[in-house]
């Protein structure tokens, strides 16, 4: 399960939103001077600030949806951070409800419209409109309830196939420019037991949001069932609302007044956290998670609390002082900072809204001076207190502007639930929660903690490229000595608590050896060793606007804009400014393909009528074995492989080659619908993939309809005499590799050829995709006779569009680029008529794929001259290449590889 999202970050929390719209909250306080009063005179102080800053606001109306909507600036960070590694599940918000009791559900998938009418947020997409991200919200979204039918498995392997299924739900990445970014379906156990999977992305989702969600769905599911219509009254405003408003009003003198406070806070006090690892930062991280979980007692939870009542001290500032010294003893730094959430809804307008309103708060504490855990607790209330008094100042503004984009932010994160996680309670139900995590770690490692039945339990969500288990089952019992020591003497100096023994400290010791990185002065002897100046007038301009930047003098062209502190909204930056140099459009993943001046200067005056070795895309260049080139599907998307080379090993490089240039070098530009061989694509890249490997062997893969192009470069490259290593197709059908069977005893003969040549574990899998493939066959020939001729009547119309644009002499629009690429990609693959390969094909089949189902080579056997090799992978089509499937893919391909290369 995820670390639980803020709702409630702390006792302010609650008070602002009571209080946010009142003129005059202030109260008496007391002037007793206890430790507890004093506590309650700052607290009040931050909400009396706030307060009087918010009746400055203007007011919160509806805007016009015409026009490019802007996002919020939480939206627009976690935008950019989807745009450095698209196709992950780290930003899933995933719920599993297991549901017991007559479910109806037809008014649960009611109750789901109604949500979905209700919240825009839920009904928005991302798109980009000359390189600024905006919103797109669909008038209408259609949810249809999935359901699942499970009742016929045994009961074991029911269950299992249920959390299979579940867990497969909760990691399946969103793409944030086309599809829903809310998913729902259903899983049917038994007619009185199912399991509800919902998925969310946390850029139109947060913590405060599921409580909204599940209170309105429990409301509506009770009216649907009684056929009585929705009792919700409509919002008075919706999320796109708050965007344009929160713009409007982070200028002039509020910003002033918080940037002045978060200057005093970290301004040249924020360090890099050196947490010890185990492992250093991998060259192409997995950021794959795990969690380990622990309870404290009743009697130490108590004995906490009353320790946060006695010093003055809310119990979420108490675990995070906590919390603090063990990451204290671990770095032995004294000035650190740990990240925490907080709902930030301070308006009672915003209460009822779905939507991504969560900031991060920076929570900087200083160790020096050996103080006690009393004045440590002391230090981090006032700092949560102020924080607090000041989260409206959005963390990218933050970063902007005190120039923190040179560290890491994301390392580690402290987040206390004052409330259980919640489930909808729907009527006749009885509705528990199932554990189900995303699976990926957007922080190198996290605590969270709450409240249950008297006893404090806590969850360490950690990145596994970093941490083995151990290390965290031990960090997890350092926190409870902690705490176990500050409540039996709080008075004591920090350099008392947690003392580790000898083997302890060489342990640590041992991870921080392994895991620090160069110091600014090696760093910068390095560069000035590899310094290499700029040799021309492209090179020497981008060199400037990288100094200007990134704030570094000199920098040589060969220096790497990541390595030398540059992140994804310096890279922004950089960016515009080479647009406005350059009169030249670039996107932000070239930045990465090409992270040298040197680099980025050959891209920037390649002449358009040749992009020799841009349509080869360096997945994962490093490592000292031969490269795997890796052809695309249909499209040009070359997120498939990037889960598959980080299986595969740092040592293991792949480059990808992708269609969308090529074609756009081969077509006549003239014409509206150009015609394109299979041939013409395997030559082309061909000359592509010499320009790393001149000479064989050859690996290559090529995935679904790049597995043909993949197969036609082979030939080619043995007709001119060069050696292939590899030829593995992915999935991709052959030449009547889906032709049918003519009549009811051929096709029980051949389905019982192809049960025999499977093996045990992939039978019962073939008899349930064969049932399947019949289903989605008859359904797809009822939604084809309604498709086809609104299809036929999209490429008409597009046909048209290009011609008018081209008898105009005007270019293209990118949308009609793509268009034509698709278009002509796809005759390719129709009229392509393969010969026989000399060689020897590896097919890498999925267990699951509607693809051929009366074929297991899938037409492919007898055009492979050398033999064919068939393996079985778990997945379908397309999820062969998500986690976990893609393990077992790479371990299989890895074996291959070997196998390729000693051949």
């Amino acid at each position: 399960m995820n670390p639980p999202q803020p709702k409630d970050s702390s006792v302010l929390e609650d008070k602002l939103s009571d209080n946010s719209q009142s003129n005059n909250p202030a109260k008496t306080i007391p002037k007793t001077g206890t430790k507890s009063e004093t506590a309650s005179a700052e607290l009040w102080e931050s909400i009396k600030t706030i307060i009087g800053l918010q009746n400055q606001a203007p007011p919160l109306v509806t805007v016009s949806r015409e026009g490019n909507l802007p996002l919020s600036f939480p939206q627009e960070r976690l935008w950019f951070l989807e745009q450095l590694e698209s196709a992950n599940s780290s930003y899933n918000i995933p719920f599993t409800f297991r549901l017991k009791g007559v479910l109806n559900i037809s008014a649960l998938e009611q109750s789901l419209n109604e949500i979905l009418r209700r919240h825009q947020a839920l009904r928005t997409n991302f798109s980009s409109v000359e390189g600024k991200p905006v919103q797109v919200i669909a008038s209408t979204v259609n949810l249809t309830l999935s359901v699942v039918d499970l009742q016929d498995l045994p009961t074991q392997e029911r269950e299992n196939k249920a959390m299979q299924l579940a867990t497969e739900s909760a990691q399946q990445p969103f793409e944030l420019t086309k599809e829903p970014l809310f998913r729902a379906s259903l899983l049917k156990l038994t007619e009185q037991e199912h399991i509800l999977l919902l998925n969310i992305h946390h850029i139109v989702f947060d913590g405060w949001s599921e409580g909204v969600l599940f209170k309105e769905l429990a409301t509506l599911y009770e009216a649907f069932t009684n056929n009585k219509p929705s009792p919700l009254p409509e919002l008075p405003i919706q999320y796109p609302d708050f965007a344009p408003w929160q713009r409007q009003w982070l200028q002039g003198e509020f910003l002033e007044a918080l940037l002045s406070y978060w200057k005093q806070q970290l301004g040249g006090k924020v360090s890099e956290l050196q947490l010890p690892t185990d492992h250093p930062q991998p060259v192409s991280p997995t950021r794959v998670s795990a969690c380990q979980k622990f309870v404290l007692s009743k009697e130490l939870t108590q004995s906490i609390k009353t320790l946060s009542r006695q010093e003055g001290a809310t119990l979420f500032a108490t675990l995070l002082a906590a919390f603090k010294i063990l990451l204290h003893r671990y770095t032995e730094q004294d000035n650190l900072f740990v990240c925490s959430p907080i709902a930030n809804r301070n308006r009672k307008e915003l209460r009822g809204l779905v939507g991504y309103f969560v900031n991060l708060l920076i929570l900087r504490t200083d160790f020096s001076g050996n103080p006690s855990f009393q004045k440590l607790l002391t230090q981090v209330r006032q700092g949560a207190s102020g924080a607090y008094a000041h989260q409206d100042l959005p963390l990218q503004q933050l970063v902007n502007h005190l120039n923190l984009g040179k560290v890491p932010l994301s390392q580690v994160m402290f987040v206390l639930q004052n409330t259980p996680q919640q489930v909808p309670n729907l009527p006749g139900l009885e509705v528990d929660i199932v554990d189900i995590d995303n699976g990926m770690a957007d922080f190198d490692l996290s605590l969270s903690m709450v409240e249950e039945a008297g006893e404090l339990i806590g969850t360490f969500k950690y990145n596994t490229d970093l941490f083995e288990e151990k290390t965290i089952s031990q960090m997890r019992q350092h926190f409870q000595t902690v705490l176990e020591q500050v409540v039996a003497n709080p008075e004591q100096p920090l350099s008392l608590l947690l003392p580790l023994s000898e083997s302890e400290q060489q342990q640590l010791q041992a991870m921080r050896l392994n895991s620090a990185s160069k110091s600014a002065s090696e760093q910068a002897l390095e560069r000035e060793k590899n310094f290499v100046a700029p040799r021309d007038a492209t090179e020497t301009q981008l060199t400037k606007l990288w100094e200007e930047v990134l704030d570094i003098r000199p920098i040589g062209i060969k220096d790497n804009f990541f390595e030398l502190g540059g992140y994804s909204l310096v890279a922004v930056r950089l960016i515009a400014e080479i647009e406005k140099a350059f009169n030249k459009n670039i996107t932000l993943p070239v930045i990465f393909q090409a992270p040298t001046v040197e680099e980025l200067a050959k891209i920037l005056t390649q002449e358009e009528s040749s992009t020799s070795g841009f349509s080869l895309v360096p997945v994962q260049p490093k490592g000292s074995k031969p490269p795997l080139f890796a052809i695309h599907y249909l499209g040009t998307n070359m997120r498939w492989y990037r889960p598959l080379s980080v299986h595969l090993g740092l040592d293991q490089p792949i480059y990808g080659l992708v269609d969308k240039l090529a074609i756009e070098n081969l077509l006549d530009e003239q014409k509206a619908m150009p015609s394109l061989k299979v041939e013409e694509i395997a030559a082309y890249y061909i000359q592509e993939m010499r320009t790393v490997q001149p000479e064989g062997p050859y690996f290559m893969s090529g995935i679904s309809f790049g597995g043909a192009i993949a197969f036609e470069m082979a030939q080619q490259l043995h007709a001119q005499g060069q050696k292939v290593g590899l030829l593995a197709l992915f999935d991709t059908l052959g030449p009547d590799g889906s032709s049918k069977i003519s009549t009811p005893r051929q096709g029980v003969s051949s389905h019982l050829k192809n049960l025999l040549t499977l093996p045990p574990q992939a039978k019962i899998k073939y008899l349930q995709e064969q049932v399947r493939n019949k289903s989605i066959w008859l359904i797809n020939r009822v939604k084809d006779r309604f498709k086809k001729p609104y299809q036929r009547f999209t490429i008409a119309w597009r046909k048209l569009t290009c011609s008018f644009y081209l008898a105009m002499g005007r270019s293209l629009p990118q949308e009609l680029l793509d268009f034509r690429a698709s278009a002509a990609n796809n005759q390719a693959r129709i009229d392509y008529v393969p010969k026989v390969y000399p060689g020897r094909v590896t097919m890498f089949r999925a267990l699951d794929s509607y693809l051929a189902p009366g074929n297991p080579d899938m037409g492919w056997g007898k055009l492979a001259g050398g033999g064919l090799d068939l393996h079985y992978v778990p997945g379908g089509h397309s999820s062969m290449y998500d986690e976990p499937h893609v393990q077992v893919l790479a371990e299989k391909l890895k074996s291959c590889l070997e196998q390729g290369v000693g051949s």
